[in-house]
């Protein structure tokens, strides 16, 4: 069918709709039609155009309203003394089903308080019961035969207030650092959440709470007062769905009912709990709705409440690693003998200590295993520097030594149960990101000339930050970035003349290039998920120094006297 025809239809529908309810008014107030005579079609047209340009969308509102045009005449709202009705018809927040209850509830309470009513309270009653009859199963204009017409309530059935509390928190205390010390302190509840007309229910409830079989769980509690009730076999209804299925209250159990709820599962990160820092997992998503049929006889009404209950994990981790520098020493070509950092590691979640074996082996077999390769591939370098001979390096290098704390975990915002969580952080670091004490030594030959030359890098790169998160704002990110320090450590030359039968003399002819560059610290996590790792990465610029000599024959000679070459040391991350 085309379109035009479509409409063409529904038109007819419509038509065929108005005409019905004409005809079913002129039996239900035979005296109105007969006084009207021709006039009474225009009456009942002009009546059902009123309903629609006030919004009264579905069939039946319309014949309800329309059904009150017989009882106050034509456009009774507009007339003196009917203001109330004129409020009602212009309200927003009622709904069209429920103006026309409290039109329908105010014209019986206006027919009681009138001495010399022409019509009865309870004529109209029954009348408006035959109008739902009739024509409740029909729908709106443009789809006036629903496949499932929409249920029409009849008697006033809202609620009053409902309230939704925590009885178990799952988290009752988190880690603050005060005074130089971290420590456990207990974290209050968050307050009830109360919806009423005023206070509208929030599109999320937030809650913390534990994976399934894990305990404690959080308990939440739901009260609720209802205003009317149409049926305490039927409303209000309380259903909460997710996971764990379908489960359903009804009548007066909604008045104080209250159930487990759990979050997902987490998986640890794959390099074991502690290695990934703040890492933002997914909350469980439940449907929670608790309906009513949402009139009153007067005021605004609350209706049926939808909201989804989002559930992160509850748990509070605390993590501290230490790391002692290594002590100064030669560096041989096989690695051996050579001292490592020490490194000790603390890890908690809920006051219970965890397995650190994973973050400390990160550390010493991963960083400072990389380390050392590191150390014996500048040996290994400044051996095969052309014409250097006796080539020595000793001293230490280091990357993130010192010592860091950081404890994070999800909070409730400051909506508490009525919106998202957040992840906490706090965060102190006092470390190096790098450390270097590097000292190269050799014998350089360079045309007859003889020299001891002495290669340097010595310094350190901090990374001092106190990292804070504990609102919404601003996001993780950016309170993050902080945490890692980039850095460039340049070289230092020395070059000592040594006695030869030569005359010819080697000098510096400007000062070195070239320095040990990289970043060291917490980045966003490289391998999947979200959270934050530690890793360092290490490089060598090009070491060169500028020499000139006299030669008795060419005289004033120069060239750039290559050092070190340019290469990758090390890329390191914790997991």
């Amino acid at each position: 069918m085309q379109p035009q025809d479509t409409d063409s239809a529904e038109q007819a529908s419509w038509d065929e709709f108005v005409g019905q309810l004409s005809t079913h008014l002129a039996a239900q107030w035979p005296a109105l039609p007969e006084r009207l005579g021709e006039r009474y079609a225009a009456f009942v047209e002009h009546a059902v155009q009123q309903a629609e340009k006030r919004g009264l969308d579905s069939a039946a509102a319309v014949a309800r309203y329309v059904n009150l045009c017989f009882v106050w005449g034509p456009s009774f709202q507009d007339k003196p003394g009917f203001e109330w009705a004129q409020g009602l018809l212009a309200s927003q927040r009622i709904g069209p089903w429920g103006i026309l209850h409290q039109l329908m509830h105010r014209s019986l309470v206006e027919l009681q308080r009138l001495p010399d009513a022409r019509i009865e309270p309870a004529t109209l009653l029954a009348a408006d019961e035959r109008l739902i009859d009739s024509f409740g199963h029909l729908g709106k204009r443009g789809a006036l035969r629903p496949p499932e017409p929409p249920p029409l309530p009849r008697r006033a059935c809202d609620l009053e207030a409902v309230e939704l509390r925590l009885l178990e928190p799952a988290v009752a205390e988190h880690y603050v650092h005060a005074g130089g010390e971290w420590q456990r302190v207990a974290l209050p509840p968050p307050a009830s959440l109360r919806i009423d007309v005023a206070n509208a229910a929030p599109r999320i409830v937030g809650v913390l709470s534990r994976a399934p079989g894990e305990r404690p769980q959080a308990r939440l509690q739901l009260r609720s007062r209802s205003h009317a009730v149409c049926d305490d076999a039927v409303h209000p209804v309380l259903r909460f769905a997710g996971p764990h299925g379908l489960w359903r209250w009804h009548g007066h159990e909604t008045r104080a009912v209250s159930w487990p709820v759990a979050t997902r599962a987490q998986p640890a990160p794959a390099a074991g709990p502690g290695s990934a820092i703040a890492e933002e997992t997914t909350p469980e998503t439940t449907l929670l709705e608790l309906q009513v049929c949402g009139l009153r006889d007067e005021g605004e009404a609350i209706g049926s409440l939808a909201t989804q209950v989002w559930v992160w994990p509850s748990a509070q981790w605390w993590l501290e690693v230490r790391r002692q520098a290594p002590a100064a020493a030669p560096v041989s070509a096989d690695g051996q003998g050579t001292p490592r950092a020490v490194t000790r590691c603390r890890l908690e979640c809920d006051g219970q200590p965890h397995d650190v074996a994973p973050v400390r082996d990160g550390f010493e077999q991963g960083l400072d295993a990389a380390t050392q390769q590191a150390l014996q591939r500048l040996l290994s370098a400044w051996s095969a520097v052309e014409g250097l001979t006796a080539a020595r390096l000793e001293g230490q290098l280091a990357l993130l030594v010192g010592q860091a704390g950081f404890t994070w975990g999800w909070q409730l915002g400051a909506q508490g149960l009525g919106g998202r969580a957040f992840m906490r952080l706090l965060g102190e670091i006092e470390m190096q990101a790098c450390e270097a004490e590097l000292h190269f030594e050799g014998e350089l030959a360079v045309a007859d000339s003889r020299s001891r030359i002495v290669l340097r890098c010595a310094a350190k790169a901090p990374l001092r930050q106190l990292l804070r998160r504990e609102a919404a704002e601003p996001p993780l990110l950016p309170v993050m970035n902080p945490a890692l320090a980039r850095f460039r450590l340049p070289f230092e030359v020395e070059l000592l003349p040594l006695a030869n039968d030569s005359a010819t003399l080697l000098r510096a002819a400007g000062p070195c290039s070239g320095a040990l560059v990289g970043e060291a610290g917490l980045r966003p996590r490289t391998t999947g998920g979200s959270g934050f790792e530690w890793f360092a990465a290490l490089r060598l610029e090009p070491v060169s120094l500028p020499v000139e000599w006299i030669d008795p024959v060419l005289g004033r000679l120069s060239r750039q006297q290559a050092l070190l070459p340019a290469q990758d040391l090390l890329s390191w991350r914790l997991g």
